[in-house]
């Protein structure tokens, strides 16, 4: 036991820190024994009687409080201070529990391997997106979504999700001349487009709407060594008047300049083309979107912690799926018959490694109007510096909209003086922090010591119990199943191609 700790419960300071009682009063419980989830003696009508982050333990009672609200959740702590075993398991465990939907990212592939056999016996409808091994993953098409919107005509929301995919893929590592991204991000949205009209125009059947045939597209319009084709497949793209003004500062530029886009843009997809499974993978889909929201679902985006070269798909993922469950939430009617603007079911974003991900465009928006959809964000960082490096002034508006923090432990000093801050001083003849720097980083990892700022509550520190204290049992390892992928062949459509834009000319 700390020093810290025992400060955080002693009568002399009993006016600085937070009464369990209160904490008792205003949360959900779980309890450890008969795995079932209480309602707070203090209620709300805007409450959810659902699960969230522990925040509390009693020890006496076995009782685990937490979050049962609409608030997101900042959890801090570097490699090795027990946040998964502490915070992500717990999280997952009771949320199963209370029926909720999640969407987990996983690096090490640990928060899978021990939950889903639980899960799965929870009645969980479990969705795996494995970029370690994808020949052990769903299929997930990131172009799907925005060419439903494109067959519905609704070629606004088309637009929206396909730039995302643009940005997406080409904006990483862009701080020192972002020119050349800008213009490979244009070309490839209409790329993106000039496939959705191809395919649509012909009637083509959605598994021809994949990546591996938009790399067929470029080859058509593009010769190997970066030198534009002119042909007619170009003059059917600019028959489309967002295709073109999205294409035509490549196709139509100088040898020099149009050669640094697309040596830009096949740069930024060479991981793709490389990695046959990954493709494959990315090539069809069988991850359903509306179910998330409806039904209790979990999706896992595992992905390799040794290198980044695919973190910029789980930032994808986060950001289309989040984008295309607000527009749900939109359709979805309350009980008065009006539009409610929120998912039926509350889906949870549990975020390991946050900071490491490439910057997920609007994340300090979509956080911001998260609550009133009926969905929340759980953030797991290592450290505030790399979520400056990522989110730059748009770090506050994040942390901001974060009403509970949980912090294990740090040696940014940065960091730990604003925390030391937000707990406050204590006043007497001399004004001193209620918690120093050198007492933040006293934290007892062995016995689970967090210090929580929560709401509008005092600070105060508490034992959060290992994932081993929930239910040993439940918690076995589990391994990958081999999935059945269907083999897509790009022969066929690339052959195609030239014949079926010339029987349009020649009509």
């Amino acid at each position: 036991m700390s020093k810290i700790y025992e400060k955080s419960i002693s009568d002399k300071f009993s006016n600085y820190f937070e009464k369990p009682s209160l904490i008792k009063k205003k949360f959900a419980s779980y309890d450890l024994r008969s795995h079932t989830i209480s309602t707070p003696t203090e209620t709300f009508p805007w409450d959810s009687s659902g699960g969230g982050v522990p925040l509390y333990y009693d020890d006496s009672s076995k009782k685990v409080y937490l979050d049962h609200t609409d608030s997101h959740s900042l959890i801090i702590g570097p490699t090795g201070s027990k946040k998964t075993r502490l915070v992500a398991l717990p999280t997952i465990k009771n949320l199963s529990v209370a029926k909720e939907s999640m969407i987990i990212s996983d690096p090490k592939a640990e928060l899978y391997s021990r939950t889903y056999m639980d899960l799965e016996k929870k009645g969980y409808k479990i969705f795996v997106i494995n970029l370690r091994s994808p020949e052990r993953s769903n299929c997930w098409n990131p172009l799907y979504v925005p060419y439903k919107f494109y067959l519905e005509n609704d070629i606004d929301h088309a637009c929206e999700f396909a730039n995302d995919i643009a940005e997406n893929f080409m904006s990483e590592n862009i701080e020192k001349d972002p020119f050349w991204a800008n213009s490979a991000s244009a070309f490839l949205f209409g790329l993106i487009l000039l496939l959705f009209k191809y395919c649509k125009d012909f009637n083509l059947s959605l598994d021809n709407v994949n990546l591996q045939n938009l790399f067929s597209l470029r080859d058509k319009l593009v010769f190997s060594n970066n030198k534009i084709s002119p042909n007619l497949f170009w003059e059917y793209a600019k028959k489309d008047s967002i295709i073109f003004s999205a294409m035509v500062g490549t196709m139509e530029t100088v040898r020099e300049t149009s050669s640094g886009i697309l040596s830009t843009l096949n740069e930024k997809l060479r991981s793709f083309s490389i990695q046959p499974n990954l493709l494959n993978m990315l090539s069809s889909n069988d991850i359903d979107f509306d179910i998330i929201g409806q039904k209790p679902t979990a999706v896992f985006l595992i992905l390799p912690d040794e290198k980044t070269s695919y973190h910029r798909l789980v930032s994808l993922f986060v950001k289309q799926s989040y984008e295309y469950l607000v527009y749900c939430a939109q359709q979805h009617n309350g009980e008065d018959g009006l539009v409610s603007g929120k998912v039926p079911l509350r889906i949870n974003y549990i975020l390991d490694e946050f900071s490491s991900l490439p910057t997920i465009k609007d994340f300090p928006a979509m956080i911001t109007a998260a609550r009133s959809r009926n969905i929340r964000f759980s953030l797991f960082i290592q450290s505030k510096h790399q979520l400056l490096q990522k989110y730059n002034e748009e770090t506050q508006t994040i942390q901001a909209n974060c009403s509970n923090w949980l912090f294990l432990s740090s040696r940014e000093i940065d960091l730990l003086q604003e925390i030391s801050s937000l707990c406050g001083n204590v006043y007497g003849q001399h004004v001193k922090p209620l918690i120093s720097v050198p007492e933040l980083q006293q934290l007892d990892k062995k016995y689970g010591e967090t210090l929580i700022l929560c709401k509008n509550n005092k600070p105060y520190i508490t034992k959060l119990p290992d994932i081993s204290e929930y239910d040993n049992d439940s918690y076995l390892i589990g391994s990958f199943p081999i999935q059945e992928h269907k083999k897509i062949d790009t022969t066929i459509f690339y052959e195609e191609l030239n014949k079926n834009v010339m029987s349009l000319f020649s009509a």
